[in-house]
């Protein structure tokens, strides 16, 4: 693990001591053989930047406790007061053999020390991405289910659901607390977050070895156009895949929050324009989770702007235009493997713009002349019109990734096309594309 890394995960340390004392379990050297610290030090400020100074011998995981870490008791009582706020989820999970399955699947947990204290760590430390981890591990468990999985295929997509993201620890704080608008340069370092959560699952004695493939692939697509190794779906794991479902969902609850009751429904609108992404029977499984939950029963009261949608659909529909001659640019000049993952991430927002009818001069004619009082079903065209957008915008952040990683590898080649080719790239404007609130 590099350098940098460790001493992230250093400071979360520190200030999870501030809370729950942190102490060393044994001594720990530098890589030169120096004792830095005794055993049973107090990981205070002061100590551990004798730490942030060296290169350890072993990873500091391995050298400190946290008291009090989170044991199977604990995490299954939150686990399931987490649920109860979510009615969709509760609805799969408030039965008795859910239950027995995730009692089952706490116990596992507590058999691993070094879990118990990196999710100690998430839940002081980077809360809203621990909330993530919890409906990863609950909504896995259900689908896994759905799936008839054997009880080890079970416990590690519970595993992989709580852990994730844990690779953000170990990355600069910033980095989690953003949902969009990342640069380049930021979007580089959030695809590591895989690769080091596997790191990490993989110094985990006795831990099984799978639990951390289906981490570092968990943002792998069938169609190859996930990262960090763009491998296809035939070297994708079902635990992995059902990990991708629930951080696709997850994701997107947070997106509608502000929708209360309706964000499930919401859900499955976006869930349905990712239907090609995933194993047909892991997004079948996942679709069925939210036809068990009871429909709501308020009404609407929140919609989004009519203005913004509006706004937002023409510059929509300006910016898969400039990434369509982009991609036929890159088809007619460029070898470079990634070619095939644009020319799949672009077939797919075709799909999807097709859909959502944004290309469409009547769907702008209705959005211009809907009534003011609309009825119940305009209500809900109108958040259906916003789901759709932002399920584009988010595959043109990922089409336009792709593309610039491309592109990078132009520049050692012909700089007059390197040129030519980030112009264009930089027309793709999306930071006023991002979101659309509830009006």
């Amino acid at each position: 693990m590099a350098d940098s890394q460790q001493n992230h995960y250093c400071l979360n340390l520190i200030e999870v001591n501030k809370k729950q004392p942190v102490a060393t379990n044994q001594k720990i050297y530098n890589q030169q053989g120096v004792l830095l610290l005794a055993e049973g030090a107090s990981l205070d400020e002061n100590r551990s930047q004798i730490l942030l100074q060296h290169k350890l011998h072993k990873p500091l995981e391995h050298c400190v406790g946290i008291a009090n870490s989170m044991d199977a008791q604990q995490l299954f009582a939150y686990l399931n007061k987490f649920a109860k706020n979510l009615p969709g989820l509760y609805a799969v999970t408030n039965n008795e053999g859910y239950q027995k399955t995730l009692r089952l699947a706490c116990l596992f947990y507590e058999k691993f020390p070094l879990l118990q204290q990196n999710l100690t760590v998430l839940a002081l430390r980077a809360k809203h991405i621990y909330h993530q981890g919890l409906f990863s591990a609950l909504a896995g468990i259900a689908i896994a289910r759905k799936l008839n999985l054997s009880l080890p295929d079970i416990h590690a997509t519970f595993i992989a659901g709580l852990f994730h993201d844990v690779g953000f620890l170990y990355l600069a704080p910033e980095l989690r607390e953003k949902s969009h608008g990342f640069s380049a340069e930021e979007w580089k370092a959030l695809q590591v977050h895989p690769l080091i959560a596997q790191r990490f699952l993989d110094m985990v004695p006795g831990l099984p070895k799978e639990i951390g493939i289906a981490i570092i692939d968990h943002h792998e697509r069938i169609d190859g156009t996930g990262y960090p190794r763009h491998v296809f779906g035939d070297k994708i794991s079902k635990v992995s895949q059902i990990i991708a479902a629930t951080d696709h969902i997850i994701f997107n609850h947070s997106r509608y929050a502000d929708y209360g009751v309706h964000a499930h429904s919401m859900l499955l609108a976006a869930l349905k324009l990712s239907d090609n992404i995933y194993f047909e029977s892991v997004y079948n499984a996942a679709t069925i989770l939210f036809k068990e939950a009871p429909p709501p029963t308020e009404t609407l009261v929140q919609l989004p702007s009519i203005d913004l949608l509006l706004t937002r659909q023409k510059k929509l529909r300006s910016q898969f235009e400039i990434a369509k001659e982009l991609a036929q640019q890159l088809f007619a000049s460029s070898k470079n493997p990634l070619v095939r993952s644009v020319a799949a991430v672009m077939g797919r927002l075709a799909i999807s713009v097709v859909r959502s009818g944004i290309l469409q001069p009547e769907q702008e004619d209705w959005l211009v002349n809907i009534s003011p009082g609309h009825n119940n079903s305009e209500s809900w065209s109108l958040v259906e019109i916003s789901v759709m957008q932002d399920q584009i915008y988010d595959q043109l952040v990922h089409l336009k990734n792709l593309m610039e990683r491309i592109i990078e590898s132009t520049a050692r080649e012909d700089d007059t096309q390197f040129n030519h080719l980030t112009n264009t790239l930089n027309k793709i404007d999306l930071h006023e594309t991002a979101l659309v609130s509830p009006g």
